[in-house]
């Protein structure tokens, strides 16, 4: 197996060359538990306590944003510990400031329409620099003018997040009703299971193709899923739906290869079918989390297993991301960014 896809660049433009002016870091859950920790009992994490501390200043100072993903906050709040989800929200909303990364649909509406538009030698101008993030936290999974979501009769109380981000997201993670807590959680946790299923069952099938076949066939099952998902953003540019078949299908195969949401999942996936272990619901929701992030974080704190996958598929030489598996490395890496 080849750390590196055949298709991935050979180097990465800066990650500041958007316009952006501070260090966006992101932790995944099991950094921010280490955090939260540091905040309750500093005298038995020392080291740990340090990094708080210098994380606390550089988010006032403006320096660094440490966004939450959807899959921090779904491991928040469905901790059923009242004071530790308390500990954990309150670290987790004071250092993000109530930012999130946006969620799938809108990275996608994104991504596919700039691959599109480079295609057809459509005109379009950049996004503002931080456009993948939100302070509405509810946005780490759909729009607010998402008309499932019902929040267009109630622009007041949208207004009042935006203004508040910190107190609704850390409202909504520890005042939400339980009932409605415990069925938010059983949803995310069957839409996970569902995508987990589908792999270990696309594991099973083509178990004894090549990785280059297999990334073939990842690729062609990918583009027939998600093309209730490219056909109303190539509309939305003029395009007829036929484009995607056009040059014998290279629109459709460059859509896939040049959106980094979709070659990250491409990528990941190929190689976690690749182990010998079972596909586990945390790895659904970390390839998730990874596609989110990666292409927008300056530096990714993570767990050995994904940081591994992701760097045998060559994805911080692509998308320009540091990644790192101890927290306690962020205070020499951010020094080494300014």
């Amino acid at each position: 197996m080849t750390d590196s896809p055949p298709d991935a660049p050979a180097t990465a433009a800066s990650r500041h060359a958007d316009g952006r002016t501070a260090t966006v870091v992101y932790l995944d859950q099991n950094k921010w538990i280490d955090l939260a920790r540091a905040a309750t009992a500093p005298d038995d994490h020392p080291h740990l306590r340090s990094v708080l501390e210098l994380l606390c200043a550089k988010v006032a100072a403006g320096d660094i944003i440490l966004p939450l993903t959807w899959a921090n906050i779904f491991e928040t709040h469905k901790i059923n510990r009242l004071e530790r989800r308390f500990h954990l929200a309150f670290t987790q909303v004071t250092l993000s400031e109530g930012r999130v990364f946006r969620g799938r649909h809108r990275q996608l509406e994104m991504e596919v329409g700039r691959v599109l538009s480079d295609l057809y030698g459509f005109a379009r101008s950049e996004p503002e620099p931080l456009w993948f993030l939100s302070s509405l936290f509810f946005e780490a999974t759909a729009e607010a003018d998402d008309a499932r979501l019902g929040f267009g009769k109630f622009p007041n109380a949208i207004d009042w997040m935006r203004t508040h981000p910190k107190q609704a997201l850390f409202q909504y993670l520890m005042e939400t009703p339980e009932a409605v807590r415990t069925e938010a959680v059983r949803r995310f946790t069957v839409g996970c299971e569902e995508l987990r299923a589908r792999i270990e069952a696309r594991r099973t099938r083509h178990k004894a193709e090549s990785l280059s076949m297999r990334r073939r066939i990842y690729s062609a099952v990918m583009a027939y899923n998600e093309q209730d998902v490219i056909i109303p953003i190539a509309e939305r540019l003029g395009l007829p739906w036929t484009c995607l078949g056009d040059k014998d299908g290279a629109t459709l195969r460059a859509v896939i290869r040049d959106t980094p949401a979709f070659y990250i999942e491409r990528e990941i996936t190929l190689r976690l079918e690749a182990q010998s272990r079972a596909v586990t619901l945390n790895d659904m929701r970390d390839m998730r989390t990874f596609c989110s992030v990666l292409p927008y974080a300056d530096i990714v704190v993570a767990e050995q297993q994904f940081t591994s996958l992701a760097r045998q598929a060559g994805l911080p030489a692509r998308y320009g991301a540091r990644l790192e598996t101890d927290i306690r490395a962020l205070p020499a890496l951010l020094d080494g960014l300014t």
